[in-house]
């Protein structure tokens, strides 16, 4: 995916961290500008999280097509408005979140996976809203929960 999943053994973590945010950036951007059309407000705050359920939705009813690869620029957006109000390392998952955003202490460590969620939104509509699952991880990352949010 966007080559992820590439391996350099001679990176350091440093290293690999700043290409993962890099990519991920560039993923979101090219979201972004394929969402200008509907007039959303994506500037990465975390109140922007309901103009990128409001972009999903115009994606779900067909009035923004977007491409596979700006559909996981969505997922990247999310994940960009979660590492910039919370920071966290970008880590590779599984086949259904190929890249997740883990946050918090070791102790506490919050794994953001958006991706197959993203997907489940432009697919099924507003059943599957992000607000109320972004608001899943903010209050786990608030409260200090370890927990997977899918």
């Amino acid at each position: 995916m966007f080559g992820f999943l590439k391996i350099n053994q001679e990176a350091t973590r440093d290293e690999v961290q700043a290409e993962f945010v890099e990519r991920v950036t560039d993923a979101a951007e090219d979201f972004v500008r394929a969402a200008g059309s509907t007039g959303a407000a994506l500037d990465y705050s975390l109140a922007s999280v309901s103009a990128l359920d409001e972009a999903l939705e115009a994606a779900h009813l067909g009035t923004l097509a977007l491409t596979p690869m700006q559909t996981v620029g969505a997922a990247a957006y999310l994940y960009e408005v979660a590492r910039r109000a919370y920071g966290g390392l970008y880590e590779v998952c599984d086949d259904e979140d190929p890249v997740v955003l883990v946050c918090g202490e070791p102790e506490a460590e919050v794994c953001f996976c958006a991706i197959a969620k993203v997907e489940r939104r432009i697919r099924y509509g507003a059943s599957e809203a992000i607000p109320p699952y972004f608001e899943l991880f903010r209050a786990a990352m608030e409260e200090g929960q370890a927990q997977t949010i899918r």
